[in-house]
């Protein structure tokens, strides 16, 4: 594992330790420097559902990576809360 995933991980481990239950981030899969994270929990979505997903993107700087939100799914239907982010990580970000 090189260390954009190492960080990665970890970001999103130190994510769940202080939003879960209300929000819980996954890595679903990597695509080069683009980290595709399944959002999902009780979080409220009228009021915050984008700062859910924002927060991962600090807690990233923290770990030394840049990355900024490429794209945003949305799923209609039964997946009711899940929400599915592509986070491409920045070059000379770490």
């Amino acid at each position: 594992m090189d260390e954009v995933a190492k960080r990665f991980r970890l970001a999103v481990k130190k994510y769940n330790m202080y939003r879960a239950p209300e929000a819980v981030a996954q890595i679903a899969t990597r695509k080069g420097d683009t980290f595709y994270v399944v959002f999902d929990g009780t979080y409220c979505e009228t009021c915050g559902l984008y700062d859910w997903i924002d927060d991962l993107k600090y807690v990233l700087e923290e770990t030394g990576l840049r990355a900024e939100i490429v794209k945003l799914h949305e799923p209609e239907g039964p997946t009711g809360s899940r929400r599915i982010a592509a986070f491409k990580v920045i070059k000379g970000g770490s």
